[in-house]
């Protein structure tokens, strides 16, 4: 795991406004700007309630914010963005085009297909990932999530986690219908 000094670690709002690659986010009347992956962007609305853990990148003239949907999502962006040639809008774009899972198989696995069809990720820059990254991993998880399922985008975005909401989904069946599983999962977890 690695640690930071972040002064925001999460923020919890409501999004009132949708930029370019960023939302803002009204916190008690202040407005934080965080950058989003692709993913997470589409899936947030203007007047959504929502949940971010906050990755925050501190320069002499700049202070940007970078939301994530769990803190596994957060670390690993940190790990990306601690090797050497990959900065945080590279970290980004690999978080955007895969799964954390993902990312920690094909680092496992020295696949480096998976890094170097990132725009911006070249082939010596996906071998040094892979280099640095390899023995810092934690285990993975058992089970995998489809990141399209309905029920868990719902709960995604009634401010779940993502770890919560699969967590949530587990135990529910899976050939029910979505409003039902989502009813069933908010019955069996209170967040």
């Amino acid at each position: 795991m690695l640690y930071n000094t972040d002064m925001i670690a999460k923020i919890s709002g409501t999004v009132c406004d949708k930029l370019n690659t960023s939302v803002i986010v009204d916190v008690t009347q202040v407005g934080y700007e965080v950058f989003l992956t692709p993913r997470s962007f589409d899936a947030v609305m203007v007047a959504d309630e929502i949940v971010f853990y906050i990755a925050e990148q501190i320069k002499e003239d700049e202070h940007t914010l970078y939301g994530f949907e769990s803190l596994a999502e957060r670390n690993m962006y940190y790990q990306l963005n601690s090797v050497s040639g990959v900065g945080p809008k590279a970290a980004m774009a690999i978080l955007s085009h895969n799964e954390v899972n993902d990312i920690q198989s094909a680092i496992m696995a020295d696949n480096i297909t998976v890094f170097s069809n990132v725009s911006g990720i070249g082939k010596k820059t996906a071998q040094r990932i892979i280099l640095e990254l390899k023995g810092k991993l934690v285990s993975l998880p058992e089970k995998k999530t489809n990141p399209e399922d309905p029920a868990y985008l719902a709960l995604l975005s009634l401010g779940y986690s993502a770890k919560d909401a699969a967590s949530a989904l587990e135990e529910v069946d899976s050939s029910l219908q979505t409003n039902e599983r989502v009813k069933q999962a908010l019955k069996g977890r209170v967040k």
